[in-house]
């Protein structure tokens, strides 16, 4: 944006003598919201984005739910968020299963993700034993067919609370510098074993703080799911710190980053600084 300010509506918002404070307007590059849809049909879409979808970013087909949907469903549903102004991008789920079931599949998969007109794809290894180097190839021809990679980098998947997790930061930080050097739009952070399944009092804030004073604040995203874990993020980082949450958390984390509600720390304290035009 640098520069732009809210974006006017014909419709004035409700209870508009409460000031709320300046955000990016549409394209963000700072402060995105990436949310999750686990598989909504198109009623419910257009429910949600009536609601909300002037602050979704990105709407996430998460998990293997898009694989069990008709494609002119999947179809209906990124032309619905594009004209809402929303984008779409698909989870790392299926290109992983893509990944396992040998090249030529993933070429398929890349072709279909651009044909649906989805604009962001997950690159990841969750499940997927595969070199980084592949994933950074594999990142790169995402890039060549007019995609944005979004980098899924994280420490533990599918564990409980009490498992042990150990975080190599090195190899962390190391592979997310990677990706970025290859070209991904973004990385984001996996909450497992940082922020989520882990006690509170075992969350890895330190890990965090490195991550965020060591790459551009503009190409990291963290999963935040937790009221109180966005909120720590908003608190730390400022309102435009880029989040991603299910599509049931749009409405708060929007309150929450314009200081209007939250976890207490943050209520009324929210500010931005947008340097106007010369």
């Amino acid at each position: 944006m640098h520069g732009k300010h809210m974006t006017t509506h014909d419709e004035r918002k409700a209870f508009d003598s409460i000031r709320t404070i300046e955000r990016q307007d549409k394209p963000r590059t700072q402060g995105v919201t990436y949310a999750r849809d686990r598989g909504m049909g198109l009623k419910t879409l257009e429910a949600a984005l009536e609601g909300c979808a002037e602050y979704i970013d990105i709407l996430k087909l998460a998990g293997f739910a898009a694989r069990l949907q008709s494609r002119d469903l999947i179809r209906r549903k990124v032309e619905m968020c594009k004209q809402a102004g929303v984008e779409v991008g698909l989870g790392g789920a299926i290109c992983e299963i893509a990944l396992l079931q040998g090249s030529a599949a993933v070429i398929a998969f890349l072709d279909e993700v651009r044909d649906l007109g989805i604009a962001y794809v997950e690159v990841c290894r969750a499940v997927a034993i595969v070199p980084v180097s592949h994933l950074l190839d594999l990142t790169a021809l995402a890039t060549e067919y007019g995609l944005k990679p979004i980098a899924e980098v994280g420490v533990a998947y599918g564990i409980s609370p009490d498992e042990k997790v150990f975080v190599d930061e090195t190899k962390l930080m190391g592979t997310m510098r990677r990706f970025l050097d290859a070209g991904a739009h973004k990385i984001l952070l996996e909450s497992e074993g940082i922020t989520e399944s882990r006690h509170k009092e075992d969350y890895r804030w330190d890990v965090i703080s490195k991550i965020a004073n060591t790459f551009p604040l503009e190409r990291t995203m963290f999963e935040a799911d937790d009221p109180e874990v966005y909120t720590r993020y908003i608190r730390d980082y400022g309102p435009e710190v880029n989040l991603f949450v299910d599509i049931s958390r749009v409405l708060p984390l929007e309150a929450a980053r314009r200081g209007g509600w939250g976890m207490h720390p943050i209520v009324n304290r929210v500010a931005t600084f947008y340097r106007p035009r010369s």
